[in-house]
């Protein structure tokens, strides 16, 4: 068998090892929108848009604050209903004392 014969027959049968963090790096790197862009010198930067921000912010907590005070206060309203049906006041007495 010649050299070049044998070195090609053993690179076939040679495992190449598995590295995590090889792994996890290209899949990061495969993630990127755009992994190596350089920012341009020459263009000067966007200026913030304050007004729109505001107002994504306050439509959001609209639905937020009070999304959260039915999520959380559920149980509140449920026991002041339930005790408002049966006729159990804020002064409850038992019946034995």
């Amino acid at each position: 068998m010649s050299p070049i014969v044998a070195r090609s027959a053993a690179r076939a049968f040679q495992t190449r090892q598995f590295s995590l963090l090889t792994a996890m790096r290209n899949a990061g790197r495969a993630m990127e929108s755009h992994p190596f862009e350089r920012l341009p010198i020459t263009q000067k930067p966007a200026s913030p848009d304050y007004a729109k921000m505001f107002k994504r912010v306050g439509s959001q907590a609209l639905f937020f604050f009070p999304g959260f005070a039915v999520i959380l206060g559920w149980p509140w309203a449920a026991q002041y209903a339930f005790d408002a049906l049966e006729g159990v006041g804020v002064h409850f007495e038992w019946e034995g004392a």
